[in-house]
């Protein structure tokens, strides 16, 4: 499984590095028994400030599945290891919903 880590705005690189092993570690942990199935994972984590000026890290995580098209998972929140796992989970569930359909088993849910 191929995970391509991009970080943007984060204010050094023991930070970039702290997060980007924190999003190997979850989504190799939630995709190892689909591994075969993976063709890469894009990683692109990033902090905004909003009109309040609050800081909120965004996670963005494009999978590419062997024979199924790509999908797109974004997150947003407070803090940026609990927006990683967030989007990981559901990365973890739209995986097997994508693979389900392509291998014909059942509709996706809505």
């Amino acid at each position: 499984m191929d995970i391509r880590f991009v970080a943007h705005a984060a204010s050094s690189q023991r930070i970039h590095d702290g997060l980007a092993d924190h999003a190997r570690r979850r989504l190799q942990f939630r995709l190892r028994h689909r591994s075969e199935r993976l063709a890469h994972i894009s990683v692109r984590l990033g902090d905004t400030r909003s009109g309040l000026d609050r800081q909120e890290a965004y996670c963005i995580m494009q999978i590419q599945l062997r024979d199924v098209p790509a999908a797109t998972v974004v997150d947003i929140g407070a803090d940026a290891y609990d927006t990683i796992d967030r989007a990981a989970d559901r990365v973890a569930q739209l995986v097997e919903e994508l693979l389900n359909v392509a291998d014909g088993r059942r509709l996706p849910s809505a």
